[in-house]
């Protein structure tokens, strides 16, 4: 098979695989802002922001400095590479998952929340394992190109969070406790099934030679040298792009969250396809860029941005269509009037995904070290905005801060970052 056919299958059943999660959450939050009060549906939207930060620091740490490193060397050393980091993710998820208990339990700003138990921040510490580990299965499919193995797991996962959150509403009270008690149950029990299968695709030819296990450790220093400053690039990161939820919440209460929320909610599927593209791409652009093919890359940019912005464009048509009907049935009148909303974060999706595929590039070329100091200059930048734009526009000045900033990023990342990379390499 011909890379662009393998790469547009391979494309296409992870935006399959994207396609089922991103209807999964849209499902769990349409679910809570149904039936539960604003207040809860923000702290929902606060714990979600805050959990992803730990997988993305876990990531970076591990996940991304590895595709970065494992997609360019033979295939009984990535083996290796494997299973030695899958035993570092266990690690460094129980880390963050400890961390982030404490942070819910003992610091109030980071939820705005009085009326919260020590259940919530025990289960909240389960759903990051959980996610952590899972997640870690996943990269392995992406890294070896087992898509089909990496839509079997999510497959399972889906199947489980359903039946439990179908116990749960026929049962029990829906609440947020509830469901991070299904989120967690669902991905433990999810990769239990999986570990052997997880086991045998990293389990390397067990080979006495000096010369590879060297081999093996200039790679394991390569794959920590990057995840130093990707670590701090994904924090600087996180807080530029969610900042928002914290800021708002100070401002104008976690009611304001909650509408923010709501709308983003709605356009979620774009940045998880986008997030599904990225997973393929990523990879293929490594090898790309290992051997300065440099007119494969550009044709490779072309076509993920046009089809991106394309999917973009249609989904914000389709929506505002649909949003009667939506507020009708799915979302109720509390959040009702969320049109102009969701046009501003249609337009902050359209600007992040073309940023997205740069910073992609930026990854897989290794360029942690220029993504941290893009990233801190821009939260720099976002922080200055937002203290301006939401006392003045409320919830919609926190999304028009956002699209500034990420222009800003658009307009580096391919005018100055990505063409030095491409002279030193």
């Amino acid at each position: 098979m011909g890379f662009h056919k393998k790469f547009l299958s391979s494309s296409i059943l992870s935006v399959i695989d994207q396609g089922m999660l991103s209807a999964l959450n849209f499902a769990i939050g349409a679910l809570l802002i149904r039936l539960v009060n604003k207040d809860d549906y923000g702290l929902y939207g606060q714990l979600y922001a805050g959990g992803l930060l730990v997988g993305l620091v876990v990531d970076s740490w591990i996940a991304g400095p590895l595709t970065t490193v494992a997609s360019a060397v033979h295939e009984n050393t990535r083996k290796r590479l494997l299973r030695r980091y899958w035993y570092r993710q266990i690690f460094w998820t129980l880390a963050m998952a400890f961390l982030a208990f404490a942070a819910v339990e003992f610091l109030p700003a980071v939820t705005h929340y009085s009326n919260k138990s020590w259940l919530l921040g025990t289960v909240f510490a389960a759903y990051l394992i959980g996610n952590g580990l899972r997640e870690y299965s996943r990269t392995v499919g992406f890294i070896q190109s087992d898509i089909p193995s990496v839509l079997r797991q999510d497959v399972l996962y889906a199947g489980l969070v359903v039946s439990g959150l179908a116990i749960i509403y026929t049962f029990f009270q829906v609440e947020l406790v509830a469901v991070f008690i299904v989120l967690a149950l669902s991905s433990l029990l999810c990769i239990l099934l999986t570990l052997k299968h997880l086991m045998a695709r990293t389990t390397a030819i067990d080979v006495d030679d000096a010369e590879d296990m060297q081999v093996l450790a200039s790679h394991q220093e390569t794959i920590r040298g990057h995840g130093r400053w990707a670590v701090l690039g994904v924090i600087v990161g996180w807080l530029s792009n969610y900042s928002y939820v914290y800021l708002s919440g100070a401002w104008l209460g976690l009611s304001a969250i909650a509408d923010l929320n709501a709308s983003r909610l709605l356009l979620m599927p774009i940045p998880l396809a986008v997030a599904a593209w990225s997973r393929v791409a990523r990879p293929e652009a490594s090898r790309l860029m290992a051997a300065q093919n440099w007119a494969g890359l550009r044709k490779l940019t072309l076509l993920s941005i046009g089809v991106i912005e394309l999917v973009v464009l249609a989904y914000v048509i389709v929506l505002l269509l649909a949003l009667p009907w939506l507020e009708d049935y799915v979302i109720g009148s509390k959040y009702s009037g969320l049109d102009p909303l969701v046009m501003l974060w249609g337009g902050y999706f359209a600007v992040n995904a073309a940023r997205w595929v740069g910073t992609s590039w930026l990854s897989s070329g290794g360029a942690f070290r220029s993504m941290f100091i893009l990233g801190s200059v821009t939260l720099a930048l976002v922080i200055t905005i937002t203290s301006v734009s939401i006392p003045r526009w409320g919830s919609a000045g926190a999304i028009l801060a956002l699209i500034a900033v990420e222009l800003f990023e658009l307009i580096v990342v391919w005018k100055f970052i990505l063409p030095r990379l491409q002279k030193a390499s």
